[in-house]
């Protein structure tokens, strides 16, 4: 039997990929709200209205996907291991793909290829290197590599290995920042039951960073189950933090006293918690931000911090923590409860997502000086575009047609804040 956290994991994973593409994520909402900062917004189609746009920051980036941004061409580094086991350059700019390899003859199937890395999980461009979590040994074991963007050996920094039979160690790339790389060390049993299914014993993760330069690893925590990694700048990291209550059931034993029909996250209301806070990665001092007693309200989209800030939503606000800083800012508020909620953080700006089912609003709040932009949403239930993937001056996400079908666009940062969905191309 799943134990009631490991189930939750799994259905917060499937609604992940539902709000992703439905642009708004349901949660609850309690009946104490703040008053005042409201702010409903405006939509901008205007092209000679100016439109603020960033480049990538250079520091806490996040791996996320099969596609990463390019600080040297100003676009994309793409792959896809299933199809072919090389990474692919795409720049948005000139619509074109190579290979970044410079070997005469060279077929790009092996590591001796700049492009090729092996079971490659992730990637990131940091400081003129690739840095990539691959998978070895039949995928059993981790291990973290890089190489110079201008080719050369591949070179191990840090590998992890199963400690025990019939175990499988595998590793998440989760942000790399400060000359420091954020590795998630998971560890499971592979074993099957005598029933010959697949054992639901319990996985154990710890949180470890890696010196990109020497390869030291050390561990920040030793049980990182329950725990969420938002960014890390300098010292300073912010996690959100699961936490049941004490009183709650098994979720099957709790689903099995249910009337049917009954949501799955009813159990997340009821029973689950979260702490929001900071931490000193040297001196192990945290700042909570958002206590167990508080209406945080989670997100599902991966992007929750962009450069020096994170961002959080508590009750209808929506806030922005200068991990440089250490201060906190009020940044938005929605103008009513609803009963959906989504929220990123992507080019300096907060992407702010609501909605009731038949009805969906999308804002784009500055950080720099809390101007909202209100996309336009052509009158239908869910975001037109929802975004994977930005470079300097592109994004690359979903684009949702009348009918809900989504298929992957590039579309420029400026056609994105003004609404210009007819800019979007593949």
């Amino acid at each position: 039997m799943l134990t009631s956290r490991r189930m939750l994991s799994l259905l917060l994973a499937a609604s992940a990929v539902i709000a992703i593409l439905s642009g708004c994520y349901a949660a609850p909402v309690s009946e104490t709200t703040e008053q005042g900062g409201e702010t409903s917004g405006a939509i901008v189609t205007d092209s000679k209205i100016p439109v603020t746009t960033y480049p990538v920051p250079e520091e806490n980036i996040r791996t996320f996907g099969n596609m990463a941004a390019s600080a040297s061409t100003g676009g994309f580094w793409q792959w896809d291991t299933f199809f072919r086991p090389y990474i692919q350059a795409y720049d948005p700019v000139t619509r074109t793909t190579y290979v970044p390899c410079y070997q005469s003859g060279c077929r790009h199937n092996d590591p001796t290829c700049n492009a090729c890395f092996g079971d490659l999980q992730s990637l990131v461009e940091y400081r003129e290197n690739y840095y990539a979590m691959v998978y070895t040994d039949d995928e059993t074991a981790s291990a973290l590599v890089t190489r110079p963007l201008t080719g050369g050996p591949l070179q191990i920094l840090a590998n992890w290995e199963p400690e025990k039979e019939n175990e499988t160690c595998r590793c998440v790339l989760c942000y790399v920042s400060e000359g420091k790389a954020y590795v998630s060390v998971n560890r499971e049993p592979n074993m099957l039951t005598e029933a010959g299914q697949q054992s639901t014993a319990a996985q154990k993760s710890s949180l470890v960073s890696v010196d990109l330069q020497t390869g030291a690893v050390s561990t920040i925590l030793e049980n990182y189950d329950g725990y969420d990694l938002y960014g890390v700048w300098g010292d300073i990291a912010a996690f959100r933090v699961l936490e049941m209550a004490e009183d709650a059931p098994e979720f099957e034993d709790w689903l099995a006293q249910q009337p049917e029909g009954t949501a799955w996250n009813e159990y997340d209301r009821q029973f689950v918690r979260y702490r929001f806070l900071t931490r000193n990665l040297q001196t192990g001092e945290e700042n909570v931000l958002v206590d167990a007693s508080g209406n945080f309200v989670r997100t599902v989209d991966p992007h929750r911090s962009w450069g020096q800030y994170v961002v959080y939503q508590v009750d209808r606000s929506l806030y922005v923590y200068d991990l440089e800083k250490q201060e906190t800012k009020r940044l938005f508020t929605y103008d009513q409860d609803w009963n959906d909620y989504n929220y990123m953080i992507l080019d300096g700006h907060v992407i702010a997502v609501c909605g009731t089912g038949d009805v969906c609003r999308v804002w784009a709040i500055s950080i720099e000086d809390g101007a909202v932009t209100e996309q336009d949403v052509l009158g239908r239930d869910r975001m037109v575009y929802t975004i994977e993937y930005e470079c300097n001056k592109y994004f690359v996400g979903l684009l949702i047609d009348s009918s809900g079908n989504a298929e992957e666009y590039y579309i420029s940062k400026k056609d994105y804040y003004r609404s210009n969905y007819d800019g979007a191309f593949r």
